[in-house]
């Protein structure tokens, strides 16, 4: 299975709740920016899961005009305080090849890390927009193949 796990954009901080938090102008450009790195790459997803909160479905709406015949599907298990063996159980009852995961931290930093390296801490924090791609065979823990981590705005440096 190919994925890649990608946090949202940039959020501001004046919104009513967590979960209605709106991405800002920067935010909007670094997650249009991701999708259009991740289709000059030749990236080609089966599927799209996104974090049912606004800002994830707000950096979806970026990446997906870069994939117009891509849809995305909610899922509420890539909240923030959801766990990563959680998300890993569900990819690997999904029968998908290639993912697209939009999410949040700490839950990105959390997967990348225990399907790289078997535990939840070996990755360093994701910064907004940061896209990690890994491939993994089995879709155990520590069993990935970590192929890149790139940051926002500098998307063409691995």
């Amino acid at each position: 299975m190919d994925i890649v796990i990608l946090r949202h954009g940039q959020a501001g901080m004046n919104a009513p709740s967590d979960e209605e938090r709106s991405l800002t102008e920067r935010g909007t450009v670094d997650a249009a920016n991701a999708g259009r790195c991740l289709h000059i790459l030749g990236f080609d997803f089966d599927a799209v899961w996104v974090s049912p909160y606004r800002r994830t479905q707000e950096t979806a709406d970026q990446v997906l005009a870069s994939y117009p015949e891509l849809e995305r599907e909610n899922k509420v298990f890539l909240v923030p305080e959801s766990y990563a063996e959680d998300v890993i159980y569900e990819l690997q009852q999904s029968g998908v090849e290639r993912i697209l995961l939009i999410s949040h931290q700490p839950l990105v930093s959390s997967l990348a890390s225990l399907l790289a390296d078997g535990n939840v801490m070996s990755i360093p924090p994701m910064s907004p927009a940061s896209m990690v791609h890994i491939n993994s065979e089995s879709m155990l823990p520590a069993c990935g193949d970590l192929k890149w981590l790139r940051h926002a705005p500098l998307f063409d440096r691995e």
